[in-house]
């Protein structure tokens, strides 16, 4: 009985002092800090509705200012953990950004637009692209799948831009798209989870906000290295069985796990590794996936920016003392000339990588 009360009158302590958080919104830097020392409270009631009013935007709470507590070095895991679990709940009743197009198939490469609403005047961005566009990066991003294009739009507000590098037939497009609503979608797709944390993850860091990621184990080792303990004397193949209790990685650019001393797990079914030696080549493999898509994209961009100081010297002739054009040419070549260094680096590793390859095939499938 006595350990009851003592429950009970902590509990009620508890209650008393989030009562009073609640109650004060004239400091929320303070509210916000009391709240998040009550993530660490022994009560799991006081730790689940600190949590709910850290996510509650009538509380007046702002993402920048969980991001702000997140940042924090003194944190333990389950109020990390919970931080992010308010700063989802409190992004999914903030306003977001829609683009007003379906996506289609998901080709090497970038993301397919496949159908684009009638209502431009809500969406004009649909206006602006037509079925069959492949989007292949934005605002500076590689793009290789609907989800990574999703968490992007999601990232802004209705009424801000987006830019899309927009692959039409053979031309290569840069486009600055004005941003609809996601709730005037019609048949939107729910926003899950991964997505959600990604768009806050792009919100954050275009506004300079880095979050400190927690250690997890096995942070630092190399692929390599889990070869290494996958086949420490060359032990030949594992059951099927032993699958799921083997050390995990993903290829970059697919979704393929990978379980190092197993094989890959494709649609079900185990694809055994023989040796150390078939578990590097499918490492490398995965890097080569890696490395294609990159690849691709920045010859895209070589012949974006060539286009782009080809059209300015045109213009340049027409008013040769106009500084501003002359400006825009110097900043193109530059961008041009680092494009090309990085390209070149790209494609001499994927030689190391595949010496019989021709890095010209890496260009994705259109049929």
């Amino acid at each position: 009985m006595t350990i009851h009360r003592s429950i009970l009158s902590a509990l009620l302590l508890a209650c008393l002092a989030m009562h009073s958080i609640a109650q004060d919104r004239t400091h929320p830097e303070r509210r916000i800090n009391d709240l998040v020392a009550l993530l660490d409270d022994e009560s799991w009631v006081v730790r689940e509705q600190s949590t709910a009013m850290l996510g509650d935007p009538n509380e007046g709470f702002e993402l920048s200012m969980l991001a702000e507590a997140l940042q924090r070095g003194d944190l333990n895991a389950e109020q990390r953990m919970r931080l992010h679990i308010a700063a989802r709940a409190l992004f999914n009743q903030l306003p977001k950004a829609g683009l007003g197009v379906g996506f289609g198939a998901i080709r090497d490469g970038g993301v397919e637009i496949g159908t684009v609403v009638a209502d431009v005047d809500r969406f004009p961005a649909a206006g602006m692209l037509v079925p069959g566009d492949l989007i292949v990066g934005g605002d500076g991003q590689t793009l290789v799948s609907s989800d990574d294009l999703r968490s992007l739009i999601l990232s802004h507000e209705p009424g801000e831009r987006l830019n899309l590098l927009v692959q039409r037939g053979d031309d290569v497009l840069d486009l600055d798209l004005p941003l609809g609503s996601y709730k005037l979608l019609t048949g939107a797709a729910p926003i899950g989870r991964a997505i959600a944390d990604r768009a806050i993850e792009i919100r954050w860091a275009r506004r300079g906000i880095t979050i400190p990621s927690s250690k997890r184990v096995g942070e630092g080792i190399s692929p390599e290295d889990w070869v290494q303990a996958g086949y420490p004397e060359e032990p030949g193949p594992f059951r099927a069985s032993n699958a799921r209790r083997s050390p995990k990685i993903v290829q970059p650019g697919s979704n393929r796990e990978v379980y190092v001393g197993v094989g890959v797990i494709n649609h079900g079914r185990v694809e055994p590794w023989s040796n150390k030696d078939a578990a590097q080549i499918a490492l490398d493999q995965a890097r080569r996936i890696e490395l294609s898509k990159s690849i691709h994209i920045a010859r895209l961009r070589v012949k974006l920016f060539a286009g782009g100081i080809e059209t300015l010297e045109e213009q340049s002739k027409d008013s040769p003392n106009d500084r501003a054009i002359a400006s825009k040419i110097n900043e193109a070549r530059k961008q041009l000339d680092q494009t090309q260094v990085e390209l070149g680096e790209m494609v001499a590793e994927f030689d190391l990588l595949a010496p019989k390859a021709d890095p010209k095939e890496l260009v994705p499938h259109t049929d």
